[in-house]
């Protein structure tokens, strides 16, 4: 009988735990508690590609967008491309927060990505960011492109959003 040793998937995304209360924390206190709010997630190319090294909130590129729901314009994206490129960073995920616990994406998040490129992660924050969160209570969902998205709830979240404890 040949036992089955599976291997622990690589993090499609990887933060401080510093880093990670501030950008729940920051995230709560833009939606002030009755709004979505979210954030580009930048990264350096390379080896170390999944780690978060600097979050750019949406509403500061698009001082209009956080309406209830979140209403990006797309003006505001050379914005991020004028940080990705004075920083040498890539945008390698967005995070969003949502009423309640439900951490799946809409119809809207669904087919609206806000990179779509194959590759990109987008995570969700229940309870608008207004309580403690970890990795397993995230959506982490990634775009296959033309093949549409993969989920991640609870623990399998959990294997692909990690939190470490250095900067």
């Amino acid at each position: 009988m040949a036992i089955s040793v599976s291997k622990r998937p690589q993090p499609l995304m990887q933060f401080s735990r510093l880093s990670w209360r501030a950008l729940l924390r920051e995230l709560g206190r833009r939606g002030q508690g009755r709004k979505e709010a979210g954030a580009f997630l930048l990264g350096r190319p390379g080896r170390d590609q999944f780690k978060v090294r600097k979050v750019v909130y949406l509403d500061d590129l698009d001082p209009t967008c956080l309406k209830g729901g979140i209403h990006f314009q797309g003006l505001a994206y050379s914005k991020l491309w004028d940080i990705c490129e004075a920083g040498g960073l890539k945008v390698i995920g967005d995070v969003h927060t949502h009423p309640g616990s439900s951490v799946h994406q809409s119809s809207i998040d669904a087919e609206n990505p806000m990179v779509s490129q194959a590759g990109h992660v987008a995570l969700i924050v229940p309870y608008l960011a207004t309580r403690k969160v970890d990795p397993s209570q995230v959506g982490v969902h990634l775009y296959l492109g033309h093949d549409g998205w993969t989920t991640w709830t609870g623990a399998e979240a959990a294997l692909r959003l990690t939190l470490r404890m250095l900067p």
